[in-house]
This record gives structure tokens, C-alpha cells and sequence, in this order.
């Protein structure tokens, strides 16, 4: 079974001989890679919906796959302490992502691992996880299609990021400097500046705190810049 670029890097995030919850399976994809590849002994896969739920069914049928247990429930609603010990969560917003995990906290700090994808809101989902008690043990950065994917992988521990930009990039991925990143950092730079250059010679109360805005981004962005190349 082939995943795509980003459903691969989440697969390779997960240790040999996990139990793992996929909690919005939708095809149950990762789950399915994960067991026909020995990574996982066991794994749920959760979702809201009752159609991928039965699409991840034919897929595990069409895969000779049997040991995902498949459940209809909203977010962790339903799963026990033990059942698992790696949570992954991906292509859904971090907001959502938060409210999830804030379901039952007690619950979500017994799981050894969670591997989560966050496809907006990741500063604010990585500051809520340093509030909750897990550390950023690492992070990937794909590039799929044109678009960009983050994967945050937290551990239980304590940690704290002293500057903001370290919320904002990811203070691994900056560490990391992998060319996927940097490549994103200097396309983002060229669209921060092109906006900055459009309302540059306007002026009026809203585009002058704009202009502000874009000048303090534009300063951040040059300082992690710098640490990368």
C-alpha cells in the first residue's frame, strides 16, 4: 500500500509495536499502513461520520486487514484509559485539534505519543500542548502538491519556548533548517513583501495598523531567516 507524501511522513512518526488511535480516519489509510507494515500491533480508528467509516471497512477488507477496531464517535468520546498509546490526529484544523485533546485531558496524558497534522492554527495548537504538558520532541515539514504540511510529534514533559517566532515557525523546524522549510520561509518572505509593497503608499487609519503589522511580521521573518541559511 502506497501513502501519499503526507500520510507517509505521519506513518513513519509512529514506533514499532504501538497501539495507536486514529482519531478522523476517514479511509483509515494510516491505520491500514501501519499494520501491514508490522509498525502497529493494534490501532481504532475513530470518526464522526458514518460514510468513511464504511469506506475504511471495504479498505480493510480489500487489504486482508482485520485488527482496527472502527467507531463512530465525535473526537476520543468513548476510548479507555489503556487502549492505546500513540494518538494521531491529521488534515484538520488545530483549533479543532485542541478541542479534541481537551475532551479529557487526564486521558490524553497517559498516551505516550501524539502525532498531530495541523492544517491551520499551529502556533496556537503548539503553545496549548507546552500548556497541557507535553514537549515538542520533533517535527517534520512536507511539501506535497504545492502545499506545505506541518507534523508536530509531543511527548509528555515540560517545556516552553522563550520567543514567539519559536510558536510561530516551529523552534524545531528552524533548528532542522530541512530544505522543504526553507523553501516556504523564502516564499512566504516574497509574498510578506509584495503585500507590504501594495498598501505601502496608501494611507488611512486600517492600512496604516496594516502596514505596522506587516512591517513587525516582515522583522520576524528576516530573524528566523537568518538562523536558517
Amino acid at each position: 500500500m502506497q501513502l501519499s507524501r503526507r500520510l507517509y511522513t505521519i506513518a513513519q512518526c509512529v514506533p514499532r509495536g504501538s497501539r495507536v488511535i486514529d482519531v478522523g480516519t476517514d479511509h483509515a489509510y494510516i491505520p491500514i499502513y501501519l499494520l501491514k507494515n508490522h509498525i502497529a500491533v493494534f490501532c481504532i480508528a475513530t470518526d464522526i461520520n458514518k460514510g468513511p467509516l464504511q469506506k475504511a471497512k471495504l479498505n480493510m477488507k480489500l487489504h486482508h486487514i482485520d485488527a482496527i477496531d472502527l467507531r463512530l464517535t465525535n473526537g476520543l468520546r468513548g476510548i479507555r484509559h489503556g487502549e492505546a498509546d500513540v494518538i494521531i490526529m491529521a488534515g484538520m484544523g488545530g483549533c479543532l485539534m485542541i478541542d479534541i485533546l481537551e475532551q479529557d485531558l487526564k486521558l490524553i496524558k497517559s498516551f505516550d505519543r501524539l502525532i498531530l497534522q495541523p492544517q491551520q492554527d499551529i502556533p496556537r495548537l503548539r503553545k496549548f500542548l507546552h500548556g497541557i504538558g507535553f514537549r515538542i520532541e520533533d517535527e517534520a515539514f512536507v511539501e506535497e502538491d504545492g502545499k506545505y504540511y506541518t507534523v508536530i510529534i509531543a511527548v509528555p514533559g515540560q517545556e516552553k519556548y522563550k520567543n514567539d517566532y519559536e510558536y510561530i515557525y516551529g523552534k524545531v523546524l528552524i533548528e532542522k533548517r530541512t530544505e522543504p522549510f526553507k523553501a516556504y520561509m523564502i516564499k512566504k518572505q516574497e509574498k510578506l513583501s509584495i503585500l507590504f509593497d501594495t498598501i505601502n503608499g496608501r494611507n488611512s487609519k486600517h492600512i496604516d495598523q496594516r502596514k505596522k503589522e506587516l512591517e513587525a511580521e516582515l522583522k520576524m521573518h528576516e530573524e528566523v531567516i537568518k538562523c536558517i541559511f
